[in-house]
């Protein structure tokens, strides 16, 4: 005759299924939980994910389909707050809008410095511009673009300055350059940060153009920085020559 069940035997029987029970629904997920102290570490390229209850990802940290660690955040509607990422291999910091705009964001494609906002450089003329058939320029006159005699920069002239605080890696100039009158002279132009010369170009017949960018990775992180533009003649002539700065702007 076989054993009996007990009712010892049946207890035991409830309580060890009530503590397989309990360790099952604690793998199965956590509704809380409070680290006192210590923390958590994921290894093996292990992720932290968050998700509302909408199914929108809010927050991820771990590695991206090439197997890069990424961090991002998001807003309710999933579009990105902050996020840290790779361009063209190199790691970037970015800020974005609602429009997904970059507001803010280090340079990747030059290794170093600001990407995003390009800054602009304030520069201010240092010469009165010449106007065909107008004797006197204190009575005041309207002019499509600023130019000079030649007889102004047989030397080298500065005819435009600024000051920067440079956060970026790279500056590019735009405006009108070239033989503003005569057919023999080549101007050119130099654009200086601290009297020393960045970026250098000649031009001879009218042209407005954007020249750049060029490196002034030396100056990073400098603050009051002058920025000049000169003119000189390459080769002499008759003539007058035009200089018309339209914009200056730090960029990646």
């Amino acid at each position: 005759m076989g054993q009996l069940n007990q009712p010892s035997n049946l207890v035991d029987r409830v309580s060890k299924l009530e503590r397989a029970l309990e360790a099952f629904r604690k793998l199965s997920g956590l509704t809380s939980a409070i680290i006192r102290r210590g923390g958590i570490t994921l290894l093996d390229d292990s992720f932290l994910k968050v998700v509302d209850d909408q199914g929108t990802q809010i927050l991820y940290i771990g590695p991206n389909s090439d197997g890069k660690q990424v961090f991002n955040l998001n807003r309710e509607n999933g579009s990105v707050v902050l996020q840290s990422n790779f361009f063209a291999g190199q790691p970037f910091f970015a800020m974005r809008d609602q429009n997904n705009v970059i507001l803010f964001s280090d340079n990747a494609a030059g290794s170093g410095g600001m990407a995003r906002p390009w800054l602009p450089i304030p520069m201010y003329a240092r010469f009165v511009t010449h106007q065909e058939d107008v004797a006197d320029p204190g009575l005041g006159y309207t002019y499509n673009d600023m130019w000079l005699d030649n007889s102004q920069i047989a030397t080298e002239k500065i005819l435009w300055r600024g000051e920067a605080s440079v956060l970026h890696k790279y500056v590019q100039i735009t405006g009108v350059w070239g033989r503003a009158a005569g057919t023999t002279h080549i101007p050119r132009y130099r654009l200086k940060f601290n009297n020393t010369t960045v970026g250098t170009w000649t031009q001879t017949g009218y042209s407005g153009n954007t020249q750049g960018p060029f490196d002034i990775s030396a100056f990073l992180d400098q603050n009051d920085v002058t920025v000049d533009l000169t003119c000189s003649l390459d080769t002499g002539g008759a003539g007058a020559t035009f200089c018309q700065v339209e914009s200056v702007y730090m960029r990646q």
